[in-house]
């Protein structure tokens, strides 16, 4: 069975979906505990909470109610983005990082590039806009900053944090890991919040703007 020409596509933006991001997330999170990084963690849990949050109320107020910028053709942060550049730096770092170091900068670079990757799988596969991966990366580089600034010299782990390499093999299978229909969720969520019966959609904001030019 041949493959699709946008198959490579898929499999990188899975790399940025919440079925395989949290799993990795929770398995680095034991690893930094492990590894005597507990204000990094508590650093990492809060960030990684505030930027989850900004992600949801900017879609929900988007689908519930069309805040968005028709000129910037933005309806929403990119979450594949803003996850993958906020967890694949730590995750990476861990792997890489030497007994006593603070972090492994190569790593954190590393991490940076894989979510550049992922958000340009986003605008390949049509998800997303320029600017709304731009947003989602910009977010997760905060997420990382927050955390790089608290890290401290530890004691590497990379038995337990090697461990979360295994969720990315769901990646190849793109309808196998999508067992999180986020999307669902935030659209139900919004319509229950909102009274709509029907969401807002990428062109119901271009109609506003056209409109708007006449």
């Amino acid at each position: 069975m041949s493959l699709s020409p946008a198959y490579p596509w898929l499999v990188i933006t899975q790399l940025g979906a919440a079925s395989i991001m949290l799993p990795v997330f929770l398995v680095t999170t034991a690893g930094l505990w492990l590894a005597g990084q507990k204000s990094a963690l508590l650093a990492w849990l809060a960030a990684m909470a505030v930027g989850v949050s900004i992600v949801l109320v900017n879609k929900i107020a988007f689908i519930g109610w069309g805040w968005g910028s028709g000129s910037l053709n933005f309806t929403g942060i990119s979450g594949h983005t803003m996850l993958a550049t906020s967890i694949f730096p730590i995750w990476i770092s861990q792997l890489l990082v030497r007994s006593g170091r603070r972090f492994s900068l190569s790593g954190i670079l590393l991490g940076l590039a894989i979510g550049a990757t992922v958000s340009i799988s986003r605008l390949v596969l049509g998800a997303h806009s320029p600017s709304e991966v731009i947003a989602g990366w910009l977010l997760g580089l905060a997420i990382i900053t927050v955390v790089c600034r608290t890290m401290k010299g530890q004691r590497p782990t990379h038995g337990v944090t090697g461990l979360a390499g295994v969720f990315m093999l769901l990646a190849l299978n793109p309808s196998l890991s999508v067992y999180f229909p986020t999307h669902k969720w935030e659209v139900k969520l919004a319509l229950a919040l909102s009274g709509r019966t029907q969401p807002y959609i990428r062109q119901d904001l271009h109609r506003t703007l056209r409109s708007e030019a006449r």
